[in-house]
């Protein structure tokens, strides 16, 4: 395995050609260690955010998430990965 870049995108390269891309420091092989559902606590120190930021985005809808019974927020996985992906398409190129 190794790491490839393409179009300023960089992806996990195998052998049989397979090539996955590298996400949140890791590839999205390493995401699915992550929660399915997880805490805002949880969520705001994978995207290294501080509490008040993170309510912030909730509140304005860019950052999805679920309530459980009366007072639990959740975080969706995916939801995290698809807002790391708009800010990377939002990001000026270098």
């Amino acid at each position: 395995m190794g790491v490839v870049e393409d179009g300023g995108r960089f992806y996990n390269a195998y052998s049989d050609g397979t090539q996955i891309p590298v996400v949140l420091g890791g590839s999205i092989d390493t995401v699915v260690d992550l929660p399915l559902l997880m805490t805002v606590d949880q969520a705001r120190k994978q995207l290294s955010l501080g509490r008040t930021q993170m309510f912030a985005l909730i509140k304005s809808g860019e950052l999805e998430s679920v309530v459980l019974g009366v007072r639990g927020r959740r975080v969706p996985r995916q939801a995290v990965l698809d807002f790391v992906t708009r800010l990377r398409n939002q990001a000026p190129e270098a």
